[in-house]
């Protein structure tokens, strides 16, 4: 069977206005995929190359955005259970496609990846690296992971595409330079089982190779100077550590760009002279928060700015020719996050994404030489023109003193003045991760629940990734922390009275359905109900799934068991092993293919809970992932959760 297949009858239109809605919306409008899941401008910016949903499944689709009267269908479709990690333009005529799929590797599930190569008119495709190095896969390392990798495009050179993986051994991890017509490659820098990533200057060199031991974690680095082929240690670099983030290079080549904290609580951009080899000067460092990367210009050739994430992601540009453009393009979307997706080379057109917490995001692409903006596509064209929730910024005070941030959605009557905010039905929603974070954005799930006139608490709790090391660092060293932090913002939103102490329910993705169930097992008077969805709930097994890995022993020991005292801890602090203490409602929802969180926890707390004499709903997800990438399936999901916080929570008087 091709993987690719030609898109013949009706497809979405992907232009669509809004449409007139029914009371309340239907849960299929939000639990829809997001109408452009990704996009990429052609070098020339001409074409569109884009990942778009049509009845529910993805398809990848080129438009031809300079001439409106070219109505061709350049459309494919691909199996529904494979996930797209980004679409990009090698040439003006050549599309490049990174995928990944959960697969069996010799008895443990995990995703594979590839990397296609597509027409303009999307009637061909080929993979550019199969997986099997050899001609049987029955031994390990025969089987090679990752064959999507990419260190560097080369958008100067039009054919070929630098990228990393093992040619004789899979964990071997080289550079090749692929040639993306005929894929035969040549090996530009030998592989070893220590380097697992490569980085290269902005002239297109590969300079840097990190990476650590699987035995004992030790982090290496080796560097190239600038004008030979001599490759150094780290130790070379007085003041450089083989663990130091790297984040590339300035225009010289010769300016590495590290992350350091440099005494402060956050991470900084902060340059070393690899020729005076000496920390030189600071390029970055924000008082309150890490910073997320660098931005280059246009053409690649200069670094031009840094990101980093309070609220929103924000820009600090060196460049003050960048920080205008990017100006021109905020003032048409003021209070609205702009969200970069690429640019032509020449900077004459820039893809982007524009949204606000209440207004869904939007496919724009700004053309600087006619200085017009023109909408491409609304990620949920059925709700474009509703009304959504209000979401506000909210701080609150945990028990130990200890301010944490976070986010409260109201339905829209709230915001509207028709119902007061007190006494209200609310639904607590911790992230996952746990080391990630909520922002001041979109959420779909949130909106929905506010679409029933619920309101939503999220917060980034202690263990929350950008805030600075000490509060990242107080939840990775403490989980019970993490716990409390959530369960404090509960008492503070009964303390105040906005919410009603009888009708609150908890709601939790990956981490955040781990920290649902802890919240049902520890607090039950603090809860109407639960919900976990893809949640961990035997940390002991959990650890025993990550060993599987590679690396699996060092990610399981800084991820996980760091944070509890000792075996008992971790015992105490699983819900299978607690889940006969569960009383109140539970939901429980996984898919079968889970690759982040194995379905063994669903099956294992499932088994458990037949101690327990609380109410539960079960849904199974067969051949589904972490993330609910199938469209029936999630509208399955958000159906049954809607169904049961119904249920439990009754209906509210904020409800259209």
């Amino acid at each position: 069977m091709r993987f690719f297949m030609s898109v013949t009858g009706f497809l979405y239109l992907l232009f669509a206005a809004s449409i007139a809605l029914a009371k309340p919306v239907p849960v299929e409008h939000y639990s829809r995929l997001p109408a452009v899941y990704a996009a990429a401008l052609s070098p020339d910016g001409r074409f569109l190359a884009a990942i778009t949903d049509n009845e529910g499944q993805y398809i990848i689709r080129v438009f031809n955005i300079a001439d409106p009267e070219d109505t061709k269908l350049r459309a494919s479709t691909y199996p529904k259970d494979v996930r797209v990690n980004w679409v990009r333009w090698a040439n003006n005529d050549t599309i490049l496609l990174s995928v990944q799929k959960a697969e069996k590797i010799y008895g443990t599930i995990a995703y594979v990846g590839y990397l296609y190569a597509l027409n303009k008119d999307v009637t061909t495709s080929q993979l550019i690296l199969k997986p099997n190095i050899k001609k049987t896969t029955a031994r390990p390392g025969d089987f090679r992971q990752f064959n999507n990798t990419i260190v560097n495009f080369l958008p100067n050179d039009p054919d070929h595409i630098l990228m990393m993986f093992g040619k004789e051994k899979a964990i071997s991890l080289g550079v090749h330079k692929v040639n993306i017509n005929t894929r035969r490659s040549k090996r530009i820098e030998r592989g070893t089982k220590d380097i697992q990533h490569w980085i290269t200057d902005l002239r297109g060199e590969v300079r840097v190779g990190a990476g650590r031991k699987d035995r004992t974690g030790d982090w290496r680095m080796k560097i190239r100077d600038a004008h030979s082929d001599k490759w150094r240690p780290a130790k070379d670099y007085p003041g450089l550590e083989a663990g130091t983030p790297v984040f590339g290079f300035m225009g010289n080549p010769n300016e590495l760009i590290i992350g350091s904290r440099d005494g402060k609580d956050t991470l900084g951009l902060f340059i070393y002279d690899l020729a005076q080899k000496k920390h030189t000067r600071k390029l970055f460092q924000h008082d309150k928060y890490d910073v997320d990367g660098i931005i280059k210009s246009a053409d690649g050739t200069e670094v031009v700015g840094a990101s980093y994430t309070d609220d929103t992601t924000k820009r600090e540009f060196f460049d003050p020719a960048t920080k205008s453009r990017m100006a021109t393009i905020q003032k048409n979307f003021i209070d609205y996050q702009i969200d970069i997706i690429e640019q032509t080379r020449n900077g004459n057109k820039i893809l982007f994404k524009a949204s606000s917490p209440s207004v869904p995001p939007s496919l724009y692409v700004f053309d600087f030489t006619t200085n017009k903006i023109n909408i491409l596509a609304r990620d949920y064209p059925e709700i474009g023109s509703t009304h959504q929730g209000n979401v506000s910024k909210v701080r609150y005070t945990a028990r130990d003193g200890f301010v944490i941030p976070g986010y409260v959605t109201t339905p829209p009557k709230i915001g509207a003045g028709e119902v007061a905010f007190k006494n209200q039905p609310f639904i607590i929603m911790p992230h996952g991760g746990p080391y990630a974070r909520d922002t001041h954005s979109f959420d779909y799930m949130a909106q929905l629940f506010a679409s029933r006139g619920y309101s939503v608490l999220q917060m980034n709790f202690r263990g929350s990734e950008g805030f600075g090391h000490a509060h990242e660092q107080a939840g990775r060293k403490n989980w019970e922390i993490m716990q409390e932090d959530v369960e404090d913002g509960t008492r503070w939103l009964i303390d105040k009275g906005y919410a009603d102490k009888q009708r609150i329910c908890i709601v939790g993705w990956s981490y955040g359905g781990y920290a649902a169930l802890m919240a049902a097992i520890k607090h039950p008077e603090l809860y109407a109900c639960t919900a976990s969805i893809a949640g961990v709930t035997d940390l002991k097994d959990m650890i025993g799934d990550m060993k599987k890995y590679r690396f699996g022993r060092h990610t399981a020991k800084h991820f996980l068991i760091k944070g509890f005292s000792g075996k008992d801890d971790i015992k105490a602090n699983s819900p299978v092993k607690r889940a006969k203490e569960i009383t109140i409602p539970l939901f429980l929802a996984h898919g079968t293919d889970d690759v982040n969180v194995h379905f063994d926890q669903f099956a294992r707390m499932k088994r458990a809970l037949k101690k327990s004499k609380t109410k539960t709903t079960f849904m199974k997800f067969k051949d589904e992932d972490h993330y609910f990438i199938d469209y029936e399936n999630r509208t399955k999901l958000l159906t049954g959760l809607d169904k049961f916080l119904r249920k439990n929570l009754g209906e509210s008087a904020a409800a259209p």
